[in-house]
């Protein structure tokens, strides 16, 4: 509306008039608004408020007190001081209570007006690169309301913002609407806080050099009104990132060591914990419990680790007898002359393995392999329970009975919200009869939340059970547990492809399966359900043992299995799954992450530059190439057309590339598969087809070579 919109008869002598962009509050595209795609970009469990992370670690009152007034003192500086530098930099250890400290400087500045967002990465599904840029922007809107007409208006100007690299995120998202708000007047203001807690957890090695390089550069020039808080284990790369030159002068760098200067802190924190276990059971005891010299004891054994004391405490918490609990971690707890700093914690994990039942252990070994190996498939998607509880084979009871025996470091999250089922026309026929929209929003609830989420607490345990040198023969990594693994996956895909059958060229139950329910351990309560359950369960075992299918230690027998699986199935299964969706899925295929798409003729997989020129190694390529001939999972087909083939599907290169087409598995059983390495143009690209002539067809009209740059960032 104008200033004199209405008026008559008026006269205005002098002054000056500025003319203001006119901002709308909302914008709207293809039926949502800007600020609402941007919300389903970003990860709500990321914030420090989130329920999420509702019982994540916190400092308890009266511990770490000097460690947080320093860093809200940097944030919020005392009236006619020097203004701190615009970055900061906390490094220290696993388990020395970094994420602590973070969360309680997260609550202080809130209430103080100073927080503007939080970034808390993890392991347990909120690790990915793809979605820092739209949480801080989505955090932000919340909290200036100028800023969030500017970027509503972005997004919904250009929806495919949200598909490309950090770079771009940042600068479209960040700094050009923050610069464009100093510049009409309208500027923050004061010194506004944005945390970033466990940066090294980032599922991406260069995102986290990269997420550092453009902060830092962008409080050089001044670029945001912000200053910025890390907190991270000081990994080799983000050291050498954090002591640029250009990074350096801009940073305030402290350390958070294991030290026994902390024991104090430890002793409170433990005193506490103790008293709320009581006071939740209503306990009230004449006598001190835990006594003084159990106190010190675990004092002693935590060796300046938060993380020791947190488990203990949980550990005892979770227990049927306090006091046996009690007695059995004290009882754990080792002569630490001369021992590492984690020598305390790595015994108590490993009396928490030593006590899971013989017959239990095989499971709960298999769950924590593929738990670690999850975040190599599919950027660690697969969290939903029931899908967990299937792929193992188990019923919801002995699912919760297994997670139960690692209970001081393993945490079931049990989601209150349900997935709305009105959109479907009825829920008795499977997934793949309801429209592409809908069927995507099935299958992610599927993947992250049907009957709640799983995940380690902390990434000490996640480190000690993959390292030999520290759980022995707990240790993941061992030939026995990757053979078992494999072996576990590959029975459950040669289960579930019998109870397929193809109907023309569409993949039904087989003659004689009732329902999907009737190959699930842990069925849902409907068809609809069920049936995307049971795709999803066949496709993680697959791709389980496809992408483990080049690791040395898997036994040529199971290879010569995994070669009579019933291929064209396996990638009928994707196109329900996948098909028509827009975008790259994110994947790991021989330890590189890459871009995965899904035609009706072929599933696409390319590795960029970057991953290959770091990640790819072409000499253990062309080893299980040779073994999986040896094995009988792969037959040439027709060498002498490969390049003709070869012309139809790959870009023109200057280098020479080199290539193999193959019959995957056997008979009518049998897919395609071609594979392209160009060591000029430095890339990895391939495709699975059911019928070469589709496949072909559907690679080259996909033009899958000639995707954007800026969409191969991982």
């Amino acid at each position: 509306m104008s200033l004199f919109d209405g008026s008559q008869n008026t006269t205005i002598t002098g002054g000056n008039f500025i003319n203001q962009p006119i901002y709308h509050n909302t914008s709207v595209t293809n039926g949502q608004t800007g600020i609402n795609i941007l919300l389903k970009a970003s990860n709500r469990d990321a914030a420090h408020d989130s329920s999420a992370r509702e019982y994540d670690p916190r400092c308890h009152p009266g511990t770490r007190e000097q460690h947080i007034e320093d860093i809200v003192y940097w944030a919020v500086p005392a009236s006619g001081a020097d203004v701190p530098l615009p970055l900061f930099w906390m490094k220290g250890p696993a388990g020395v209570g970094k994420s602590a400290i973070a969360q309680t400087c997260a609550e202080r500045l809130k209430g103080l007006g100073r927080l503007g967002a939080t970034f808390f990465f993890s392991l347990n599904g909120r690790d990915k690169a793809a979605e820092f840029i739209p949480t801080i922007a989505y955090q932000l809107s919340t909290q200036f309301p100028d800023y969030r007409v500017l970027v509503d208006q972005r997004i919904c100007h250009d929806n495919a913002i949200l598909d490309k690299t950090i770079a771009v995120q940042f600068e479209a998202l960040i700094v050009e609407p923050f610069q464009k708000l100093e510049e009409i007047g309208k500027g923050i203001g004061k010194r506004i806080v944005i945390i970033i807690d466990g940066l090294d957890e980032c599922d991406s090695v260069d995102a986290q050099c990269k997420i550092i390089e453009l902060i830092a550069g962008a409080a050089r020039n001044g670029a945001t009104p912000f200053c910025w808080a890390f907190f991270s284990r000081p990994e080799p790369h983000i050291r050498a990132s954090f002591a640029h030159a250009d990074v350096v002068r801009v940073t305030c760098i402290t350390l958070l060591p294991i030290s026994n200067g902390t024991d104090s802190d430890i002793e409170l924190y433990l005193r506490n914990g103790f008293e709320n276990i009581l006071r939740r059971r209503d306990i009230r005891t004449k006598s001190q419990w835990p006594s003084d010299n159990d106190i010190q004891t675990l004092v002693k054994a935590s060796n300046g680790l938060f993380i020791y004391a947190a488990t203990a405490l949980r550990d005892v918490d979770q227990a049927g007898s306090l006091e046996e609990a009690l007695r059995a971690v004290c009882a754990s707890t080792p002569n630490l002359t001369d021992k590492p700093p984690f020598a305390g914690l790595d015994a108590f994990y490993m009396v928490i393995m030593r006590r899971i039942p013989p017959k239990a252990l095989p499971t709960v070994l298999l769950l924590c392999t593929q738990l670690c190996n999850d975040r190599a498939y599919a950027g660690g998607d697969q969290s939903g329970v029931m899908l967990w509880g299937n792929f193992l084979t188990q019923s919801e009871i002995e699912f919760r009975a297994v997670c139960n025996h690692l209970s001081a470091v393993l945490h079931i999250r049990d989601h209150n919200d349900s997935f709305d089922l009105t959109q479907f026309n009825g829920t008795n026929r499977p997934f793949q009869h309801a429209n592409r929209a809908a069927i995507e929003e099935l299958r992610n609830h599927t993947y992250n939340k049907l009957g709640g989420s799983i995940y380690f607490y902390h990434k000490s345990f996640y480190d000690f059970i993959i390292d030999p040198t520290r759980s022995g023969t707990f240790c993941l990594g061992s030939p026995p547990m990757i053979n078992a693994l494999y072996k576990h996956s590959l029975e459950v895909v040669l289960k579930y492809e019998e109870s397929y059958s193809f109907r023309g060229s569409e993949l039904g139950l087989a003659h004689g399966v009732p329902d999907s329910a009737s190959s699930l351990s842990w069925p849902s309560t409907n068809e609809l359900v069920n049936s995307m359950l049971k795709a999803l369960v066949y496709d993680w075992a697959f791709d389980t043992c496809f992408i483990h299918g080049d690791l040395p230690e898997i036994e040529c027998q199971l290879l010569q299995r995994f070669g009579r699986v019933d291929f064209r199935k396996v990638q009928r299964n994707w196109v329900m799954l996948y098909a028509g969706l827009d975008g790259v899925l994110g994947t790991t295929r021989w330890n590189c992450r890459g871009g995965l798409k899904i035609t009706p003729g072929a599933q696409l997989f390319h590795v960029p530059q970057d991953q290959f020129r770091t990640w790819f190694n072409v000499i253990k390529f062309k080893v299980t190439i040779k073994r999986w001939k040896e094995c009988g999972i792969i037959q040439s087909y027709y060498p002498n057309f490969t390049s003709r083939f070869k012309s139809l599907v790959s870009k023109k290169s200057q280098g020479k590339p080199i290539s193999g087409l193959y019959r995957l598995g056997h008979s009518s059983k049998s897919a395609f598969w071609y594979w392209e390495i160009d060591f000029k143009e430095e890339y990895y690209q391939e495709f699975l087809a059911a019928d070469l002539v589709e496949g072909g067809r559907a690679y080259r009209e996909e033009q899958f070579h000639l995707w954007p740059k800026e969409s191969w960032e991982y």
